[in-house]
């Protein structure tokens, strides 16, 4: 930088909060020397921070949404579990449901044959579909734990205890069933919750 220029900069008006830096304007209330960080621009004049509230007023600053796509739905823990609990007796349906025979491959809860696996396959993902639909409404996510959970676990219960002829239930039925129990209880306790705090 040349010695002209040096000495311009040394010598030019310094920010009355900030000494270290230069100036870019001058508050128009008060006329102390204002730097980049202090100017504020209003209504086409540069204020400074100590000055605003006197030329703004008790004016209310309107509250900034979030827009639709930000906003999160926060859950209560007990609906929560409830979902997780009937997103696992979804996945349970993908696992085989027997040990040989019809329903040991991939997706044994979805044999087309009248079996009590079909309920299970059923009813999750439609309980599950309609507590991820909720959103906001925790009333709706309650009932679609309790329901959903307790028709899984009925479907499951009943899958274990009649299984295809020649074969036995595997794993899955049982993971289900829990996930099942799990979820309606869930439900009820969050129902039961959220009934106690409106009272």
């Amino acid at each position: 930088m040349p010695g002209d220029e040096r000495a311009a900069v040394k010598g030019a008006e310094r920010c009355a909060t900030h000494p270290t830096r230069g100036t870019v304007a001058t508050c128009a209330v008060c006329g102390r020397p204002l730097c980049m960080e202090c100017a504020i621009p209003v209504r086409g004049l540069v204020l400074g921070i100590e000055c605003l509230q006197q030329v703004l007023g008790d004016e209310p600053t309107p509250p900034q949404q979030t827009p639709r796509w930000r906003r999160r739905t926060v859950r209560a823990p007990l609906d929560r579990a409830s979902g997780w609990l009937l997103g696992i007796a979804v996945f349970a349906t993908l696992l085989p449901w027997t040990r040989f025979s019809t329903g040991s491959g991939f997706a044994g809860a979805w044999a087309l044959d009248r079996r009590w696996s079909m309920v299970v396959a059923v009813a999750g993902p439609v309980a599950f579909a309609v507590w991820l639909a909720s959103g906001h409404r925790p009333m709706l996510a309650r009932a679609s734990g309790t329901v959903g959970g307790a028709i899984v676990a009925a479907g499951s219960l009943m899958a274990i205890l009649n299984p295809p002829p020649f074969t036995k239930p595997a794993l899955a039925p049982w993971i289900a069933l829990v996930a099942g129990v799990g979820a309606a209880v869930s439900g009820v306790m969050g129902a039961r919750k959220g009934t106690r705090a409106r009272v």
